[in-house]
């Protein structure tokens, strides 16, 4: 039997914690609303859904346990977060003049690969599936165990991401005018960026 009573809460309080794919959420919410941030969060499940499919084959498994792998992983989370950083902070206050006259699904799919390349490239988040999930399945069970409680991880970090957006959504005015600066708010968003992308930098696989 799973231990539904313990992983729910621990779940929950993970899924909380405040992480790039939950900033660009946020930032997603409130530069472009709601619908333009939940389109991103599919890119986010479908790398989840990825590196469970992985786990459940064997081969996540083996690469949260290599450590060249997941250097080679944190490597590319580090380089791609210090670039996502870099380019909030160039382009601060600039309204987004590259993607403002591309269409609803032109602009949705460069958050859907925003999302997705976050979340790939994180190797916290194959540890999450590879490591910290099996800790709730009883001794002994088959891999394919592991589907229905990644499925109940995925479907609590939607509700998380939704929180996330909501306060992504509540910078903006009932128009598209943001409450702050837009300024203020990608340089923010910038230094978040690079503070993840630091963090990851000097991490170390358990």
């Amino acid at each position: 039997m799973i231990a539904w009573q313990l992983f729910l809460p621990a779940a929950f309080l993970l899924a909380m914690i405040p992480g790039a794919n939950q900033l660009l959420g946020l930032r997603n919410a409130a530069l472009a609303g709601a619908r333009y941030a939940l389109a991103g969060v599919a890119g986010r499940f479908a790398a989840f859904a990825l590196l469970v499919t992985m786990v459940v084959s064997g081969l996540g498994t083996a690469l949260a346990r290599s450590a060249l792998a997941f250097e080679i992983v944190r490597w590319l989370g580090v380089a791609y977060l210090l670039w996502l950083g870099v380019t909030a902070l160039w382009n601060a206050g600039a309204g987004g003049r590259g993607t403002a006259a591309a269409g609803l699904s032109v602009r949705c799919a460069v958050a859907v690969r925003q999302e997705f390349v976050t979340a790939l490239s994180n190797p916290k988040a194959l540890l999450l599936f590879a490591s910290f999930l099996p800790q709730f399945l009883p001794a002994g069970a088959a891999a394919f165990s592991l589907v229905p409680l990644a499925a109940a991880y995925i479907a609590v970090e939607g509700v998380a991401a939704v929180l996330y957006i909501g306060m992504g959504r509540a910078l903006r005015h009932e128009g598209s005018r943001l409450r702050v600066p837009r300024r203020r708010l990608d340089q923010a968003t910038g230094v978040g960026f690079l503070a993840f992308g630091g963090y990851l930098l000097f991490a170390h696989r358990p």
